[in-house]
């Protein structure tokens, strides 16, 4: 398998890319921020794509011979653990996005205690013709050039809460300027509450959202959510909202906003 570095680009992708996961497939289309590793940079077959705001890996592609089958065996099982363990992980967690990989990737992992949990996916395609009120001192910010500044001048106390997700996910603030959307809600010299659209694969965003603890409970993440879904529509993408199934409350807040369910994945995990 070989590692994309950034000088280098994967030609006629076709193959392992999936419109269903906009997170990996934005890595292999050079889209937004990961690690990739693929069987030829020329029309690959397999992909193995590592994206920081998910926080785990996911198999693309098919496997099309028995040579394909053993190289990818050896070098998940030989560099891939040994590089998560010289990081001082643990485990190791993935998706299957190609429903043929399957019964191969399970064979791989035959010996191993596979846990899982689902993980739905929601999408909004129309504007949210809805108001909403924010509690006194708490205003809505869009992350554009003069708020990046204020970030960059020191204004927020916690200004990594926001830009650990940016430059996470995006090789610049400019970069993520022409290819995505974020707001925040600030109070005071804290940002309480982002939502960041940390990838993209065509006009497809999957969603980062989360509220500081001390300010949950206040209808903050709700609000995010009509702007940034409605910023989306304005300049024709589509937000994608994955949460997992132990995540009720996060599933409550997309189907407020209006999103519709559209596919159903496992998570899986294991030690190593």
């Amino acid at each position: 398998m070989i590692k994309i570095n950034n000088l280098q680009t994967v030609s006629n992708f076709e193959n392992v890319v999936n419109e269903d996961c906009p997170s990996f497939s934005g890595i292999i289309a050079g889209e937004c921020k990961g690690e990739l590793w693929v069987d030829t940079i020329d029309k690959p077959t397999i992909a193995l794509a590592n994206s920081y705001a998910v926080g785990s890996f996911a198999f693309l592609g098919n496997i099309v011979n028995d040579n394909t089958y053993i190289e990818l065996d050896n070098f998940i099982k030989k560099d891939i653990f040994y590089y998560l363990k010289q990081q001082g992980i643990n485990y190791f967690e993935f998706t299957i996005e190609n429903a043929e990989l399957r019964p191969y990737i399970f064979k791989m992992f035959k010996d191993k205690t596979i846990q899982r949990e689902k993980e739905y996916s929601f999408r909004k395609t129309e504007h949210i013709d809805k108001n909403y009120y924010l509690p006194d001192d708490f205003r809505m910010q869009k992350v554009d050039s003069d708020f990046w500044d204020k970030i960059l001048n020191g204004d927020f106390k916690n200004e990594t809460f926001l830009t650990k997700r940016i430059l996470e996910s995006w090789e610049s603030f400019e970069n993520f300027k022409k290819r995505s959307v974020a707001y925040c809600i600030t109070y005071s010299d804290s940002i309480a509450s982002v939502i960041v659209g940390t990838a993209r694969f065509k006009n497809v965003i999957p969603i980062d959202i989360e509220t500081e603890e001390k300010f949950r409970h206040k209808g903050l993440a709700y609000s995010l959510t009509i702007e940034f879904v409605n910023a989306c529509i304005k300049n024709g993408l589509m937000a994608q909202w994955d949460c997992m199934e132990s995540n009720p409350n996060s599933q409550k807040t997309a189907k407020k906003a209006g999103f519709k369910f559209y596919k159903e994945n496992e998570v899986y995990w294991f030690d190593i």
